[in-house]
């Protein structure tokens, strides 16, 4: 594998190549088809399973790898379920021994709305229940189901035929489906996970993903706006020569920084199985998600009318940060979580000493 700086710009290329040169026709059918040559490009590529273990078929590499991958999507606004299959639904499967199959890979079952039901029928699972707000289940060849039995968790590999897939989407129009479950999975198809992987575990694994995904559009809108209000002359100078707009800038360039920083550490955590990841994790979607809010207004704000022109890449960018930043947990939610990560210690020596080693 790689190291982080080739791997980012093999992803760049790709994209650039087979999605941005491309122009998607504007309609859905079009978009799809466009959608489904880029992933298989990215799937020739062993893209698509970056940081999975080359003993079960995957690329190889680590989290941190992973996370480039993730945070690629965020940047290039790419509509397919990439992250969610190399961060999470593979992990997952891997953890539980599970065959990884070729193709999209999305996860259900750990969020806080899902409603699912499980026993042990003989050697079978029985499934039931409801799982909300699930990204691209119809669009992908299998949903990474987990859920609880007997207090273990448990992983099952669903085929999205076998279940009933409401449409839905975010604001961004990327697909968040309602997937009712009333299926019998076979016991080829399902394994009870490590008893150190806990629910709160795939939730802080989730928030991780949706936190790359977030510094990738953040940095990518930050330099945008860069760009152009260096361009944008008005009484016959750059804008940016005007302090107000200076200020604002800085203050962009600086929320983005220190969400970088989180997710940096966050991936750090996660790789080294820290017993505080629970604490970068947090740490990181609460100040990805804070950033998202105070950068994507700051963006419109400075870009104007052209920001919200369908011509435009701002518009793909935000309208992801406004989705991104409550997925997977929002910011307050993991806010209360952290607090009560730090507990009774000192908060400051606790935050201090967290970090990328």
């Amino acid at each position: 594998m790689t190291g982080d700086g080739e791997l980012r710009s093999l992803l760049d290329q790709v994209a650039r190549d087979r999605w941005h040169a491309v122009d998607p026709p504007a309609d859905s059918d079009g978009r799809d088809r466009s959608a489904v040559r880029l992933w298989n490009e990215l799937e020739s590529l062993g893209l698509t399973l970056v940081g999975v273990s080359e003993a079960v078929g995957g690329s190889g590499g680590t989290v941190s790898h992973a996370a480039e991958v993730a945070k690629a999507v965020g940047a290039h606004a790419l509509p397919l379920p990439i992250a969610e299959t190399v961060l999470v639904a593979s992990w997952l499967l891997e953890a539980g021994e599970l065959h990884i199959p070729t193709g999209p890979l999305t996860v259900a079952g750990a969020g806080p709305r899902d409603a699912l039901h499980a026993r042990v029928d003989g050697s079978s699972l029985v499934l039931s229940g409801t799982a909300e707000w699930v990204p691209w289940a119809a669009e992908s060849v299998r949903i990474v189901t987990v859920v609880q039995v007997g207090g273990r968790l448990l992983v099952a590999l669903v085929d999205p035929a076998h279940v009933k897939v409401v449409d839905g989407f975010n604001i961004a129009g990327e697909a968040r489906q309602r997937v009712h479950y009333d299926t019998v999975i076979d016991a080829t198809q399902y394994r009870t996970l490590p008893e150190a992987l806990t629910l709160e575990v795939v939730q802080r694994r989730a928030a991780l993903s949706r936190s790359a995904q977030l510094i990738g559009a953040l940095e990518r809108t930050r330099d945008l706006t860069l760009d152009f209000v260096q361009r944008r002359e008005q009484f016959g100078r750059p804008i940016i020569r005007f302090p107000t707009v200076a200020q604002a800038v800085a203050a962009m360039a600086a929320d983005v920084a220190l969400a970088r920083v989180a997710v940096g550490a966050a991936v750090d955590a996660t790789e080294r199985a820290s017993a505080s990841g629970e604490i970068e994790c947090a740490a990181a979607k609460v100040m990805t998600s804070r950033a998202a809010r105070l950068v994507s207004a700051a963006a419109h704000q400075l870009h104007g009318a052209i920001g919200i022109t369908a011509e435009y890449p701002l518009h793909k960018l935000t309208r992801r940060l406004w989705a991104w930043q409550d997925e997977d947990g929002t910011e307050d939610e993991w806010s209360e979580r952290l607090g009560t990560a730090i507990g009774h210690q000192d908060a400051w020596a606790v935050l201090s000493t967290v970090g990328p080693r």
